[in-house]
């Protein structure tokens, strides 16, 4: 089918495309909504349950996103000439912030100040069943909010547990309606324009929007195009209400309605093409084109994301992230092979817009049909960057094992029904691993390189302010490293220590996020938490994921690796000589010696260039990459095993209740266990994972020098080689990857690739697919480089960060507007990306080498 398919875009969408590349160049700020636009709920309804206030915010937004006057400003009230979904996002990215009626009253927010939780605190990360919506339509949701109230209303008296439970259906119910009527204002918005159309073919599209608009997402679908518009209009109300959430697996919920592209019976799939070209394009609405008007579109707040601490990020890197993926391909819950048509229409969509958002994911193994294998390759040859690949070898049965923990292993039903949830397995909005529509996902981030540094200087960091003696205190005091198995020993324990950290850190969400971000509209499409009536935040969903995220695994290898050759095995270097060198950035603080500096030199030149390096297939490197990672995912299952004992399960005996209660109490927890609390059903499945995400600029900038990095430069991107040091090309990296067990890390790991330019043969690129699979490589990015054409960017945004006036050079920029590249989980214009970013990619782009083809 996939050669059947259009290989060019309809004159329609090739406008609608242009449209949005040329709004993406403009100042954007005025399209942003103001805290003006918006009642506050907050103040105007105090006495009502914080779950019902959410409701009443999100209506607040879908009717703000509908006001005339607003949309002069916002564009959310707008159907543009020739498109054929409708529905208009309001700005807002995962670097730029979001803006979203106030809800909570002052004292909640004073008292949230403690754990930095507010209105703008919820992040989605997650995705919604949206096969639920288009089979049986928010109706389906309304009749169980009715006939669940009406059981509960039943029992009298009412018990504490049964009134959050009301609370939580009326909740639902508001904001359910609200995009129900949301969806109104849209028909009759089609109705008004179709009676001043003069064109005659566009003034019946326009009755037909009409027409899908009064019918979903109230109702459920019957078409592809019915289908496509109630899924745009609930992503959009979940995205304007703050829950950035991916698109899930479309092709496995179209698939049905494929056939009926136009009505009953009618197969076209050309026009299931264009159709979906028309749903990228408005995904894709929000892009900025240019960072000439980034920081006049900065609403980032303190609150507006990850953890109960403030959020720390490089904003410039995520202003064009929405978190939002379409993943195709993959196995069904009962193990066949999922391909289906409308798996090539979404990739041929995909290729023929070739938008840096939504992302796109296509899951394969060793074995996927070959059609597919050919469509990728093709598609990636074309785009050089779509798609993203995951490796279902690996990933399934990684999130079994972690699903696995804790089960009886004799209760086999139980384990049937959890290989058909990770069998239907997607990625979030960035890269992350979850369940399709049935998952609850939070994750913490640690610092490799932070937890090397104390490893290696007795809990300290390689800080060079002399104000904190031998180093910033951020992890306990241990003893000298005297030897190579010292050093294990001793990043053994600290992993330990920031693990505890971090794991424990995510039952602090669920500690707080009832009475804070509670999310009625997404928990009605997720999993079980409309069955039981309760919001994600209390409990709701059956599966709850905690994700673990390791970053600079590759660096920590490479100085490891360094260090064992130099320090301990051959003995050139003095330990002590080798952390001032780090600590000063390799310049000696002895200025009037100069063989204090000839031994940094040595140091420097010894560390970067003659010692074994991750990613090269070397035998060496290869075992201590095993050895970190055996060592963080035992980290992580020892984390998940104290954790649960201390806030997940009720104590058995009354000694061990006091005991737990102690050590409940030393964790800031003074509430009982999250089973009594929420039901014993409810768990928190560990996963552990590397990456970086778009962070390492950052993650990099208080770290002192390593042995592939200066002081403060980037870490390795995700699980990657640092720019430059792949030197056998990609082949040797996937070899390497055979040994180390990446099928037990199921929160992923993420390894981006850059094929120059001058290899961008579909052949080739199968190769590095199918060697990526065959050596059980977890998750894997492949971008078409070209060196040259990166370094020219990169000093055009140079030179343009060093006038007053950015005119001239934002126009030359434009040129290179179409050239997009992976930004951690998710892609961007290379044009928008910082400075920093643009630099480590210009070394990126490699050969394949090392066996592939």
């Amino acid at each position: 089918m996939e050669r059947a398919l259009p290989v060019a875009m309809t004159p329609r969408t090739k406008a609608l495309l242009e449209a949005l590349k040329r709004q993406g160049r403009k100042n954007r700020a005025d399209e942003w909504f103001r805290n003006s636009m918006f009642p506050d709920v907050g103040k105007e309804f105090p006495q009502e349950p914080v779950i019902v206030r959410t409701a009443l915010a999100s209506e607040a937004m879908l009717c703000a996103m509908t006001d005339e006057r607003n949309s002069l400003h916002t564009g959310t009230y707008a159907i543009a000439d020739g498109e054929l979904i409708v529905g208009v996002l309001p700005m807002g990215s995962n670097g730029l912030g979001k803006v979203f009626p106030n809800y909570l009253t002052e004292d909640e927010k004073r008292a949230a100040r403690i754990t930095n939780r507010t209105e703008l605190s919820l992040l989605g990360h997650n995705t919604a069943d949206y096969d639920r919506l288009v089979r049986y339509g928010i109706r389906g949701i309304l009749e169980t909010c009715e006939s669940k109230s009406a059981e509960i209303k039943a029992k009298q008296p009412l018990t504490e547990d049964d009134q959050n439970k009301l609370d939580f259906y009326r909740a639902v119910r508001i904001a359910s309606e609200a995009v129900v009527e949301y969806a109104g204002r849209f028909a009759d918005l089609a109705r008004d324009k179709g009676r001043t159309e003069s064109d005659l073919r566009r003034r019946a599209e326009l009755a037909e929007i009409e027409r899908i608009c009064r019918k979903v997402p109230l109702e459920p679908a019957d078409t592809f195009h019915e289908a496509l518009q109630s899924i745009w209009f609930v992503h959009t109300a979940l995205h304007a209400s703050m829950n950035l959430i991916s698109l899930g697996r479309l092709d496995q919920v179209l698939a049905p309605y494929l056939a009926s592209t136009v009505e009953k019976g009618v197969y076209d799939p050309a026009k299931g093409v264009e159709l979906f070209e028309c749903f990228l394009i408005k995904a894709a609405w929000r892009l900025n084109y240019t960072t000439e008007y980034l920081v006049q579109q900065d609403h980032m707040d303190y609150n507006a994301a990850l953890g109960v601490n403030p959020y720390y990020l490089d904003q410039r890197a995520g202003a064009n992230n929405f978190l939002q993926n379409v993943i195709i391909g993959g196995l069904k819950p009962d193990g066949s092979d999922a391909t289906n048509d409308c798996t090539f229409v979404i990739l041929r969509a995909y290729r023929n817009v070739n938008l840096p958002t939504p992302g796109i994911y296509v899951r394969m193994g060793s074995s996927s049909p070959e059609n597919l294998k050919f469509a990728v390759a093709e598609s990636l040859h074309e785009t050089g960057n779509n798609p993203s690949i995951l490796n279902d070898d690996v990933l399934i049965p990684a999130l079994y094992r972690a699903f696995c923990e804790g089960e009886d292993p004799t209760d086999r039903a139980r384990l049937a029904e959890l290989k058909a949830v990770v069998n239907d397995y997607c990625v979030d909005g960035c890269w992350e691993p979850i369940l399709n529509g049935k998952s609850d996902w939070t994750f913490g981030m640690i610092n490799g390189m932070t937890i090397l540094e104390c490893s290696l200087n007795k809990g300290a960091t390689l800080d060079n302010n002399p104000g904190t003696l031998r180093g910033g205190k951020l992890s306990y005091s241990s003893g000298e490293i005297a030897s190579y198995g010292a050093l294990r020993e001793s990043l053994r324990g600290h992993l330990q220590f920031f693990v505890d950290q971090s794991a424990f850190g995510l039952y602090k969400y669920y500690m707080t996020d009832e009475y804070v971000v509670p999310c009625p509209l997404f928990s009605a499409f997720l999993g079980t938490c409309l069955e039981r009536g309760r919001d994600k935040a209390w409990g709701g969903a059956e599966y709850n994921i905690g994700g673990t995220i390791l970053t600079g695994v590759p660096n920590m290898v490479n100085t490891v690796c360094a260090m064992k050759k130099w320090v301990f095995d051959e003995g050139k270097y003095h330990l002590d000589d080798v952390l001032e060198a780090f600590r000063n950035n390799f310049v000696s603080p002895q200025t009037t010696n100069p063989a204090s500096q000839r031994t940094y030199d040595a140091i420097r030149v010894d560390f970067a260039t003659n010692s074994p390096l991750f990613g090269s297939n070397h035998p060496e490197a290869n075992a201590v990459t095993r050895w970190i990672l055996d060592d963080y995912f035992d980290a992580v299952m020892s984390s998940k095993s104290m954790a649960d004992r201390i806030f997940l399960k009720k104590p058995a005996t009354t000694e061990e209740e006091r005991e737990v209660k102690r050590l409940r109490y030393i964790a800031g927890y003074f509430g009982e266990s999250f089973q009594e609390k929420f039901g014993p059903q409810f768990n928190i499945k560990f996963t552990a994972g590397c990456g970086t995400f778009e962070q390492y600029p950052l993650q990099g900038a208080g770290i002192a020098a390593s042995a592939d990095r200066a002081a403060a430069a980037p870490l390795a991107p995700n699980f990657t080689p640092p720019p430059g040091t792949q030197i056998n090309g990609i082949g040797n990296l996937l070899a390497s990857f055979s040994g180390l067990g990446l099928d037990r890390l199921g929160a992923g790991v993420i390894t981006d690739l850059c094929l120059d330019q001058s290899q961008n043969d579909p052949e080739v690129i199968r190769g590095i697919m199918e060697q990526f699979i065959a050596n059980k490589g977890n998750m894997m990015t492949l971008a078409i480089g070209n060196s040259a054409v990166y370094q020219t960017i990169y000093e055009l945004s140079w030179a343009a960060s060093k006038m007053s006036d950015q005119t001239e050079a934002v126009r030359k920029l434009e040129e290179y507007s179409a050239i997009n590249v992976r930004v951690g989980g998710w892609q961007a214009p290379f044009i928008t990306m910082s400075l920093d970013q643009q630099e480590n990619y210009i070394n990126r782009p490699v050969t394949a080498g090392g066996g592939a083809r």
